[in-house]
């Protein structure tokens, strides 16, 4: 260092500085006729974010334009109550003080398609929650990609005249990472810049710190500014679980990236098992007692970090053919696992139901909503977990019968084996694999009894798949509201008696009940998707594999080890790494095993 070179200071600005600045960056957008959409999460810098897009509307407005604003939050299903109960709070205010200063703001709530969401996905086995380590695939499907999607429509209808710039909360002082991120990206609080996606994106608090937030919310709630808040309720959130705001969402906007981010120990899922501990959830349980309904929610959370490891809980049946075979090793959770975490979450769901009653409010989370109980049993049918609609037996025995399901506070491993991978010869397709003709998705009644009064419709090109023609709908999977509420007021309980002798069949009675009625309808690609599960399900019954009581120790010696089958096999399963481990473990064994029989 040249002492005798005078160093440069660096003023930091002052907070009227910074909310000048950013207010001019926003007002530059409606001067120039550019909708803008905020991506609001309720936390301190979406919430700051928030009050200057107000600030400088008004201003544009004050001057002659008409400013176009679009609120854009994300709401997983299975958010932190405390932190959904304030997202939903904040944007009623913003839409109140919107009215009273007769601004165009319009709020849309992002949400997973009911095929990702929390039930079908865990409790369905369509994926293991995204543990530690793991790529955070969850981040995708319930907040990325839901938050895309809208975000594209809310374009289409803004964006007629002039683009809609998306204005997201990112500030570099956040974290050195997150502000090397945005350096590499060139984030700019002044200029919109283009994302990976081709979208116009701003970060107007990107030079504040955190202070300033804080400062800003605190003037609010002083009554010095005026804003759409007071932010009381934003402040107390974070002084009782002490984390800082979710970013996944403002991340993978500047980004355009579909890969999902870790969200770390932040506002997010009240069953997030991405962080080992969940500080946030911890501190508000000992921070405060009117906190005590979020406890379950802590437990079942707990549990799933507790079984991750035990492979006594996995289903080992692979379910994906490459060179005529299947893998053999642990996959998604176990039938009997995944039935048992539905039950804790149903039995969560109606004590919290019977505590809001008790207390005269709604309930404060609701895991398994009727819809998502229909869409697991439609997966465990399918797939050949259970039959003889066994989730919704469940489900009226616990809301309606009285049985609990209480989540365990501990937990015993079942198997911490993982013996090395096995391969299971199949042939080269489902529909080889099973011979049945009326294994997929046609139904053999319908086909027998009612073509004759059905479109009958061939879905895909190359092995097209024949079937009725009203299984589609042009919105992908969906059910049917009005079909819902009268399965479970009609048909529901008559329909778990009628099957309930027959749940080791396996055969998709419930899953062809609710297409044949016309209560779940799919996409176009989903039908040859579902057709393919269909006869998968018919082949393992035929080899004894499916439903919930498959013997592992059979399973794997029915099957070839990984060094017995051709290296074709072995490369379409295994990474080039995990392969080069089982040879050098292997050698290393071949090697033990000669130096021991020279002695």
């Amino acid at each position: 260092m040249d002492l005798f070179t005078a160093q440069v200071v660096r003023k930091e600005a002052s907070l009227d500085e910074l909310m000048a600045g950013s207010i001019a960056s926003i007002k530059q957008l409606f001067d120039h006729g550019h909708p803008v959409l905020v991506a609001f999460s309720s936390g301190k810098d979406s919430s700051a974010l928030m009050m200057l897009t107000f600030m400088a509307g008004i201003q544009a407005k004050q001057e002659g334009r008409n400013p176009r604003i679009a609120v854009c939050h994300s709401n997983t299903g299975v958010e932190n109550p405390l932190i959904a109960e304030l997202a939903r709070c904040e944007m009623r205010k913003i839409e109140a003080y919107a009215a009273r200063q007769g601004l165009d703001v319009q709020v849309h709530v992002a949400q997973p398609e009911l095929l990702d969401s929390w039930g079908p996905r865990i409790c369905g086995g369509r994926a293991l929650p995204s543990y530690p380590g793991l790529n955070a695939d969850c981040s995708v499907a319930w907040k990325c990609e839901p938050s895309r999607k809208l975000r594209l429509a809310i374009f289409e209808e803004l964006g007629d005249e002039k683009e809609v710039v998306v204005c997201t909360g990112t500030r570099r002082s956040e974290s050195a990472r997150r502000g090397a991120r945005m350096l590499k990206r060139g984030d700019s609080s002044v200029t919109p810049v283009r994302n990976k996606d081709g979208e116009l994106v701003l970060s107007p608090i990107a030079d504040w710190d955190t202070d300033a937030v804080f400062e800003l919310l605190g003037l609010c709630g002083a009554g010095i500014i005026e804003s759409y808040t007071d932010a009381q309720e934003v402040l107390t959130a974070y002084r009782d679980a002490g984390p800082t705001s979710c970013a996944v969402v403002n991340d993978s906007i500047m980004e355009g990236d579909k890969k999902g981010k870790n969200c770390g120990a932040r506002f997010g899922c009240a069953l997030c098992t991405v962080v080992q501990n969940d500080s946030s959830m911890d501190n508000l349980l000992s921070s405060d007692p009117d906190y005590a309904f979020m406890r379950g929610l802590g437990r079942l959370r707990n549990y799933l970090m507790a079984i991750q490891h035990d492979m006594g809980r996995r289903l080992w049946v692979g379910r994906t053919i490459r060179k005529g075979h299947i893998a053999i090793r642990p996959d998604v959770f176990s039938p009997e696992e995944m039935r048992r975490i539905y039950r804790y979450a149903v039995t969560l769901d109606v004590e919290e139901a019977e505590a809001a009653q008790a207390q005269g409010i709604e309930p404060r989370f609701r895991l398994i909503p009727p819809d998502a109980a229909v869409c697991v049993n439609l997966l465990w049918s399918r797939d050949g977990h259970f039959d003889g609609f066994a989730a919704i037996a469940d489900y009226l025995d616990i809301w309606h019968g009285g049985r609990r399901f209480p989540v365990p506070e501990a937990v015993e491993v079942l198997s911490a084996d993982r013996p090395q991978p096995h391969f299971l010869e199949v042939g080269e397709d489902w529909a080889e694999a099973c011979g049945d003709h009326w294994a997929g998705i046609r139904e053999p009644f319908v086909a027998a009894m009612l073509e004759d009064c059905l479109p009958v419709k061939a879905y895909g090109k190359k092995d097209a798949v024949s079937s009725w023609g009203d299984l589609v709908s042009e919105d992908g999977f969906f059910i049917d509201p009005e079909s819902l509420a009268m399965f479970f007021y009609f048909e529901a309980e008559d329909m778990v008696e009628r099957y309930r002798s027959r749940q080791t069949d396996t055969r998709g009675i419930a899953y062809r009940w609710y297409l044949q009625y016309g209560l779940v309808k799919l996409s176009a690609r989903q039908v040859l998707n579902h057709d393919k599960a269909l006869r998968r399900t018919a082949y393992k019954r035929i080899r004894g594999i499916s439903g919930p009581f498959v013997d592992v120790t059979q399973l794997l010696e029915a099957s070839a080890a990984w060094d017995q089958v051709s290296e074709p096999v072995q490369e379409a399963f295994l990474s080039d790494s995990r392969l080069s481990q089982l040879r050098e473990s292997k050698e290393d064994e071949r090697v033990k095993q000669l130096q021991s029989s020279l002695f």
